[in-house]
């Protein structure tokens, strides 16, 4: 199953996610025991922050970690130099931190479209010399689902043989009734992404028309509206109410944006929200309590594919 809108598995399949990971030896520790001793399952690597190859290490000693790309077009660093892409980076390398600005220049500028090109080619070339066997990709910010990005994507996925992806798909409305974070820029973001959801999966139904190979992608995935406080209680309820039969809860632990607790707890030094939650007692029994099945990206497709004969 890849692009079902509703499916009839007996089972919920749930892959529980951490992104940038290889952004900093904190956020390596934390994903690398959120996965040891909590429920983490795979962790998306960004190739050109400062951790990055302490991440591969790690994932090359943790192979039941699965691993994807999370490319990176926007807010943080860029792999290849200004000099080779003076049209999407500043002179420290870095991407422009305002997605509209950023949007408009990859929907309006040929210039910067290959330049592009060029960077994520580069991103999914590193991912590739590493050796690690690649379990999905995904976007920073998401912001693979621009179009002219998702376009780009797809030709490197078949390039490099992965066909799984991440397209965020959450409930506003149901997200707000159990109390969520309210309205805010996450909102405004997951009412874009509704929006190229809609074009990009129509752009995947095309490509299976044309005889292409169509990737594997999460009936829901969860992340977007809490994104940064993903905290025990929001991913307690999460499990309660996921609608899929296929899933992704995303989270960011030890990460700098993520929330912390006033002080940390004294029984495990934790203070970061959201790798509370990962580790949490309480959100492994509800997994239980809901016959929940986790895996990585390759586990849980094939898992569907087992449910669905």
């Amino acid at each position: 199953m890849s692009i079902a809108e509703k499916s009839v598995l007996p089972t919920k399949l749930l892959i529980v996610n951490a992104d940038d990971f290889g952004y900093s030896s904190a956020v390596n520790t934390a994903i690398s025991r959120a996965h040891t001793q909590g429920i983490l399952t795979s962790a998306s690597l960004m190739v050109a922050e400062a951790g990055w190859q302490e991440a591969v290490e790690i994932a090359r000693r943790t192979p039941t970690l699965g691993i994807g790309l999370h490319a990176v077009v926007t807010y943080d660093r860029a792999l290849l130099p200004h000099a080779a892409i003076p049209h999407l980076v500043d002179a420290t390398g870095k991407f422009s931190a305002d997605p509209l600005r950023v949007g408009l220049k990859y929907a309006f500028s040929k210039t910067a479209r290959v330049e592009l090109k060029h960077e994520l080619t580069a991103q999914f070339a590193r991912f590739a010399e590493t050796g690690l066997s690649w379990s999905h990709v995904d976007g920073h910010q998401h912001f693979h689902m621009h179009p002219a990005v998702w376009d780009i994507l797809l030709d490197l996925c078949d390039e490099y043989g992965v066909h799984r992806l991440r397209v965020p798909h959450e409930e506003l409305r149901i997200h707000l009734r159990q109390g969520g974070d309210g309205f805010n820029t996450n909102t405004a973001a997951t009412l874009a992404l509704r929006v190229m959801r809609r074009r990009n999966l129509r752009v995947l139904r095309d490509r299976e028309t044309l005889g292409g190979r169509i990737p594997f992608v999460c009936e829901r995935v969860y992340g977007q509206l809490q994104t940064g406080n993903m905290n025990e209680a929001h991913t307690l309820d999460l499990l309660n109410r996921i609608t899929g039969c296929t899933n992704e809860i995303y989270f960011h632990p030890g990460a700098p944006h993520a929330r912390s607790l006033p002080q940390p707890d004294q029984r495990d030094g934790v203070a970061d929200v959201e790798l509370k939650a990962l580790l949490a007692k309480a959100v492994r029994e509800r997994l239980t309590e809901h016959s929940i099945r986790t895996g990585t990206y390759a586990e849980i497709e094939a898992a569907s594919k087992l449910d669905e004969k």
